[in-house]
């Protein structure tokens, strides 16, 4: 893994506003000094109301609103040079603008105004969404109609209920398949969705260029920032958030907004700009987010840093502040907030240890979504790592926790990995567990909480099988067969462990097959012989086969004979008798019933300090 170390250098600007407005003076502000908003503008002779994408013709000239610095909201000229019609979807359509002004013409069209509302004789026409060309000599956007963006609001009340956390986003490129507008496919003239600048407040440089190429193919662009005091958050499940008509700065129309992925000791928030307000309903962004759907997620002030100026696209860096509702909704055209609202998130407890530290516990939220949820973890749990050892290099990681759902038993991570790869590995296993939890076909899972347990060295601690022992060659029903399995640690020497086999007396007389190995050999045998016995066939059945998963500290040992049985509903029922045989695997259990040709005659395991790799096949007699 390789930690990309970039420089960038802060162009401060001290430009005028837009005179677009002409109740503002030169320098673009009211004659108090005070930022310019939707009422002054309107108090200032601008008619309120919208604008229909049919009374849009080229050449007309308006202003849009966005920050480009602190809470302060500016304006920016805009000039209409055509309407796109059926873009991306029939009846979906794109006003092609020309954009100008402060900031804008030396950075372009900027990560972060995603949502910036344009007007036109004083009249709302649409958010600024889109941007032109992938190195354009002058900016130019698209901007979604405020129509397309208001029927959002008939979605919310008829598609789905509105925040009700289930898992039902399924993102591509984070476990989910693709979309119809993907946000890393430039579209005619290279149109795409302006990026969503995705902050990272209390994350290690190294994670956030770990995860960078996967966000960025969803549109979204990975930057550092902070957040600001004033929070009032009082608990993932519930608590209180800044009130929607009072409390600092409240959201109004060019607003910067974001949309929160996790909060706590780790944040991650998307940034965008307000479009339209209606009591305590929002609307921003102009594009899709997360492409989830239904969402329940917090939506946050937002304060801008500063804009980076940068020919591959020009970002802005803001730090996120008070929670002031919840983003329920993420639509084609837009996302749709409540204000007030508290967001139902995930609440985590990450441990980390080692030999060199005092023990770290961190706690926050995570989103609950097919595929996001899996990869935020996957972040903070990397995150941990690296801030607190080596970005690369030998190491041991030791893995546990449990997930704790609502209804149903805990799942329990409880493995080991060691080796160079050792991180990557952990966040498979993090990844697998959870996305199994949450995209599966037998239960609605509710995540009450996640706890993970991670202690990390810096050894390397794998040992290869080397060779098996065993106590006699021929064994009889009842007996204790004595196993000694020899193992070649990494640059150390043999040792041996012991298991004690049981042979059951219902053993059959003959020649029994002992495969003694590693997780992955045994694993790979049954994924062989039996791939069934990896099949759930409901959700009991589900958690007990992720309980019960093989792990990489260990060494397995499993006796086989051939002999015809069958499984019915994941269970192996072994040495059938002919006439039972034919019963079950008649036309009448077809589909229910699965033959198998191989009988488990014993199991046993050690648990070791390595990881353990290798296998040893061996075969014994049994005499009755």
């Amino acid at each position: 893994m390789n930690t990309i170390q970039s420089m960038v250098v802060l162009f401060l600007f001290a430009g005028l506003l837009s005179p677009a407005m002409p109740a503002l003076g030169q320098s673009g502000l009211p004659a108090g000094g005070q930022s310019a908003s939707p009422a002054a503008v309107q108090s200032a002779g601008q008619p309120a109301g919208f604008m229909d994408i049919d009374d849009v013709r080229p050449g007309m000239q308006g202003y849009g609103l966005t920050v480009f610095q602190d809470a302060r909201i500016d304006t920016f000229d805009v000039e209409v040079i055509g309407v796109i019609k059926n873009q991306f979807y029939t009846d979906h359509d794109i006003i092609m603008v020309g954009v100008s002004g402060p900031y804008v013409d030396d950075a372009g069209v900027i990560a972060g105004m995603s949502g910036s509302p344009v007007y036109i004789d004083g009249k709302l026409v649409g958010a600024l969404a889109y941007r032109f060309g992938m190195f354009p000599m002058k900016p130019i956007g698209g901007v979604t109609p405020i129509g397309h963006m208001l029927d959002i609001r008939e979605a919310v009340e008829t598609e789905t209920t509105p925040g009700s956390n289930a898992p039902d986003g399924t993102p591509g490129g984070m476990g989910g398949g693709r979309n119809d507008l993907d946000p890393s496919d430039p579209g005619p003239s290279g149109l795409k969705p302006i990026a969503v600048p995705m902050v990272f407040s209390g994350f290690h440089p190294g994670t956030i260029s770990l995860f960078e190429d996967e966000l960025r193919q969803r549109g979204l662009v990975p930057v550092a920032g902070g957040s600001v005091t004033g929070g009032n958050v009082t608990g993932a499940t519930g608590g209180s958030v800044a009130g929607a008509s009072g409390g600092t700065s409240p959201l109004e129309p060019g607003s910067a907004v974001s949309a929160q992925l996790i909060r706590g000791d780790f944040n991650l928030s998307g940034t965008g700009t307000v479009t339209w307000r209606e009591e305590d309903a929002i609307l921003a962004f102009g594009h899709p987010f997360l492409w989830t759907g239904a969402l329940n997620i917090p939506m946050n002030r937002a304060e801008i840093i500063t804009v980076i100026p940068d020919q591959a696209g020009s970002t802005k860096i803001s730090s996120v502040a008070d929670e002031v509702g919840s983003v329920l909704w993420d639509h084609t055209n837009g996302i749709y907030g409540q204000l007030g609202d508290t967001a139902r998130m995930i609440p985590v407890e990450l441990s980390y240890a080692d030999a060199v530290r005092a023990p770290r516990t961190y706690r926050f939220d995570v989103m609950m979504a097919n595929g996001w949820t899996p990869f935020l973890v996957n972040v903070a749990v990397a995150n941990t790592i690296l801030a607190n050892g080596r970005s690369a290099g030998e190491r041991t990681i030791s893995l546990g926790g449990r997930i704790a759902l609502r209804g149903h038993p805990d799942v329990v991570f409880d493995d080991q990995f060691s080796g160079q790869a050792s991180l990557s590995a952990v966040a498979r296993d993090v990844n697998g567990v959870l996305s199994f939890v949450l995209d599966n076909r037998f239960i609605t899972p509710m995540i009450e909480s996640l706890s993970i347990e991670i202690h990390s060295s810096d050894e390397r601690s794998t040992a290869v099988i080397e060779d098996v022992w065993f106590g006699s060659e021929t064994v009889e029903p009842g007996d204790t067969l004595e196993v000694r399995v020899y193992l070649r640690p990494y640059r150390g020497d043999r040792l041996v462990r012991r298991m004690d086999v049981t042979i059951p007396k219902t053993v059959s007389a003959g020649q029994v097959q002992v495969l003694v190995g590693s997780a992955r050999a045994v694993t790979r045998h049954d994924l062989n012989a039996v791939p069934q016995r990896y099949r759930p066939t409901d959700g009991p059945r589900l958690i007990e086969l992720l309980n019960n998963r093989r792990t990489g500290n260990r060494v397995y040992l499993k006796m086989f004979q051939g002999g015809a049985g069958g499984m019915v509903k994941g269970r192996e029922m072994p040495g059938l008798p002919p006439s039972v045989l034919a019963v079950m695997d008649s036309e009448r259990t077809r589909g229910s019933f699965v033959p198998i040709r191989e009988k488990v005659v014993a199991e046993e395991t050690i648990r070791t300090d390595y990881v353990v790799a290798g296998q040893n096949w061996s075969r014994l007699t049994v005499k009755r």
